[in-house]
Parts: structure tokens; C-alpha cells; sequence
């Protein structure tokens, strides 16, 4: 059951738990107060749907909107790393990650050799990503029409 975990420590009951915009709904259904573990469980049940209709979940984005922490670029979905020519030799670059309904992933690279053409190309990979997410929302727009 989504939302509802049972808990057999102290007091016995079932609790329940939904997350809405960064923020926890939760309470606690003692088997004790309500007369049962199955009365409890119930009245959790109807708690749950409550919740659920009085804060309906809002529609995700298919990808993230703000970087991670650990993010050095600044930007989703790009990062810093390097490619291997046939000699070996390391080729910096900018990587671009994007997940194409339905989440198969893709990569593409951006190659640079010095300070100048770095900026040159985050700038190109910044557009290819913002196409591809474009591209992602017009797919998801089509299908919710259908």
C-alpha cells in the first residue's frame, strides 16, 4: 500500500505518509485508539484517500528542472569530462545526458582544446539540451491530447 506502513514498535498501528511540495503529511493510526490492527488499517486507508484528494499531486516534469549539488557546470544535464582519441590521448569535453520517453538514455559530446573554444562549446551544449528538453515536452504534449 503507497503511503501506508505498518509499525510494530512501542505502539502498534499504521502510519501514513504523503509528500507534497517539499513538504510530509503524516499521521499515525494506533491499533489501540481505533480498535484493531484491521480498523486501523481502514481508517488509515480512508485518511489516505482524504489526503489525497484535498492535495492532488502536481504533474512532474520529465526531467530535473535545477542542477544537482554536486554539479559543477551549473547547468542539467551537462558535465565536464573527456573522450579517448585512438591513441589514447584525453580529449576534454562537455557530455549532454537526456532521457527520451520512454527514459531511454542518450549522451552527446561537445569536444574543446583550450579556455576560449570551452566557453564556445558549454554555450552549444546549453542549446542542445534546451532543444532536447523542448523536444521532450512537445512528444508529452502530443500524447496527453491522444
Amino acid at each position: 500500500m503507497k503511503g501506508i506502513s505498518r509499525i510494530n514498535s512501542g505502539s502498534s498501528g499504521w502510519l501514513v505518509r504523503v509528500y507534497r511540495n517539499e513538504k510530509t503529511i503524516a499521521k499515525f493510526f494506533s491499533d489501540g485508539m481505533f480498535g484493531g490492527q484491521e480498523k486501523s488499517l481502514l481508517t488509515a486507508q480512508n485518511y489516505y484517500r482524504q489526503i489525497q484528494q484535498a492535495h492532488p499531486a502536481e504533474p512532474k516534469m520529465p526531467f530535473r528542472e535545477k542542477p544537482l549539488r554536486n554539479n559543477k557546470s551549473g547547468y542539467n544535464g551537462i558535465c565536464e569530462t573527456f573522450k579517448r582519441n585512438r591513441k589514447g590521448e584525453q580529449i576534454p569535453c562537455w557530455s549532454v545526458t537526456w532521457a527520451a520517453p520512454p527514459r531511454k538514455p542518450h549522451c552527446k559530446s561537445f569536444p574543446f582544446h583550450d579556455t576560449y573554444e570551452r566557453r564556445q562549446t558549454l554555450k552549444e551544449a546549453i542549446l542542445f539540451r534546451k532543444q532536447r528538453e523542448t523536444e521532450i515536452l512537445k512528444r508529452l504534449q502530443k500524447r496527453k491530447k491522444q
